[in-house]
């Protein structure tokens, strides 16, 4: 299955790419990245943690950097595998960075993906469809990273990415009680609080 596609950053070229290679930055914007580090110059090691189509997969993977020109164009070959489902992902990826006028950055890529097992038999649209949701969520949070600085634990814009993520998920679960203000009982524990004088008098 091959994907491919481009968007543009508001960054310059040189910081862009220098964000591609870096662990905060693609740790934070990759969603479901659970980990990442670096082994040396062209080896990476991580998790990827999502789900597709109800079916949550944890994939330990391996990435090797075989082609790098700075700061226009990387290749690189990622290899995952979720040892519980019995799936594995291999990818050949191609990204290349070029100046779009004044502060920003035109970047390309494209996927040359395989997959097997239980996620590959879920077919290939909604393996596409899962990942182009994946890459609005990128797009967005790399974005907001590169505007806000140079890679490094420092950029303002991992919290904020982080801080953006956190507060969506809040908004999923039930909000607690305010200070002071008991909780609603059910029906049936103020029924029993009257009949056998559990409640106050």
């Amino acid at each position: 299955m091959k994907l491919g596609s481009s968007f543009v950053v508001p960054a310059g070229q040189d910081r862009v790419f220098a964000h591609f290679l870096d662990t905060d930055t693609m740790r934070v914007s990759i969603p479901g990245c659970a980990e990442l580090t670096k082994s040396d110059d062209t080896h990476y090691r991580g998790r990827l943690v999502n789900e597709i189509a109800h079916v949550r997969f944890s994939a330990g993977f391996s990435a090797e950097i075989t082609q790098l020109t700075e700061p226009s164009e990387v290749r690189a070959l990622l290899k995952g595998e979720d040892h519980k489902l019995g799936s594995s992902i291999k990818i050949d990826a191609v990204l290349a960075v070029q100046p779009d006028g004044a502060g920003s950055s035109k970047v390309d890529y494209s996927l040359d993906v395989a997959i097997w097992g239980k996620i590959g038999r879920l077919g290939e649209s909604i393996v596409r469809r899962r990942s182009q949701e994946v890459e609005r969520e990128f797009v967005a949070a790399f974005s907001e990273i590169c505007s806000s600085g140079p890679p490094g634990p420092g950029n303002p814009g991992l919290q904020s990415v982080l801080d953006k993520r956190d507060g969506g998920a809040a908004k999923k679960e039930k909000p607690a009680a305010a200070p002071g203000v008991p909780a609603k009982q059910s029906w049936w524990r103020r029924l029993f609080a009257k009949l056998f004088g559990g409640g106050k008098s």
